[in-house]
């Protein structure tokens, strides 16, 4: 506790005496590790992930009038790719994203837009670089299923009925104690330096190391004691927590988007060590988010498809989830090969 109020005060005494700090390096507390420094950073350059530019979503019809204007960076398994894709787009594995970004005179253009299946990994993907400081990084909403019916049925075929409603529960569980941060070693000095290294990590270990179903969530539910070991976060609005009849996962909490996840608000009742599942509508929120918390060392994932990927087929008519309708799907057209 004590030390959670210490960083607090050092964040808000760098917000004061420098403003946006854009490039400018910053002091460390001197016994402050690692992920504190990243924290102090990120909350001091922009604080990307409790902004209003985060999620950074554009539409698959935002994408389509401005083909020219757009780079375009679909991070599917070449085999999708060849199946299908934007016309223009290149084909650029999460590992080598990076590098890529990196390769690309991005002044050339407006938005560089990621692409994926279902939209999850790539509002991951362009999470960490925005992290990074790549501003101008978005992600498709939706995915390529939002682009053509043909590929829509990645996400339709992979909502799950209410399997688990009879394990979940309507209780409002309170936000833990406040705790340290993770603890976490990136071996390089130089702040910078430590984000691109956790950002290459993060990248180099794929969105798999990042997911999870709600299944392995739940496969270890303890009758007895009404407990799962996952920790939970509903990171969504309050409609979401207990929806219609399906309630959540047993010890679910909630935390305020944009709010609640600050060095000044709650980030520190996150567990430090022990897994963390995420979710909200439909996944990509959470996606964006999850990136965060790996980058400052939580085990922290998203649940796949978000709610949808919980109980989708109980909620596939209701208008209080946000989800992908039949007039998200545009039927644009797309070419082969790779």
């Amino acid at each position: 506790m004590k030390y959670k109020y210490l960083l607090i005060a050092f964040i808000t005494l760098t917000i004061f005496t420098y403003g946006c700090f854009k490039d400018n390096p910053i002091e460390t507390i001197s016994d402050m590790g690692d992920s504190e420094e990243l924290l102090v950073y990120f909350e001091t350059h922009g604080d990307f992930i409790n902004s209003t530019k985060a999620p950074a979503f554009v539409t698959a019809a935002n994408v389509n009038s401005n083909l020219s204007k757009y780079y375009i960076i679909d991070i599917r398994e070449s085999s999708d790719f060849s199946k299908g894709h934007v016309e223009g787009a290149k084909n650029v594995l999460m590992k080598d994203l990076l590098a890529h970004i990196k390769s690309i005179d991005t002044s050339k253009f407006e938005k560089i837009v990621l692409v994926s299946a279902t939209g999850q990994s790539a509002a991951y993907s362009a999470s960490l670089l925005r992290l990074g400081g790549y501003e101008k990084v978005y992600s498709m909403q939706w995915g390529m299923s939002a682009w053509h019916l043909d590929f829509s049925s990645k996400w339709y075929n992979s909502i799950r009925n209410a399997k688990f409603v009879g394990r979940f529960d309507f209780y409002s569980t309170p936000k833990p104690n406040f705790s340290s941060m993770p603890k976490l070693a990136t071996g390089k000095v130089q702040t910078l330096d430590k984000i691109e290294s956790r950002i290459n990590i993060l990248l180099n270990e794929g969105f798999s190391k990042a997911l999870v179903d709600i299944d392995t969530v739940m496969k270890d539910y303890d009758k007895t004691k009404e407990i799962i070991d996952y920790f939970v976060v509903c990171y969504a609005p309050a409609r979401l927590y207990n929806i219609r009849d399906n309630g959540h996962p047993p010890g679910t909490v909630r935390y305020e988007q944009r709010i609640d996840l600050k060095s000044s608000t709650y980030l520190q009742t996150l567990p430090p060590n022990k897994k963390i599942a995420v979710y909200d509508d439909n996944g990509e929120i959470a996606a964006y988010l999850v990136a965060y918390l790996r980058m400052l060392g939580y085990d922290a994932k998203s649940i796949y498809l978000g709610a949808m990927g919980m109980f989708g087929n109980d909620q596939l008519l209701s208008t209080r989830i946000i989800r992908l309708k039949s007039s998200d799907i545009m039927n644009y057209t797309y070419v082969t090969g790779g």
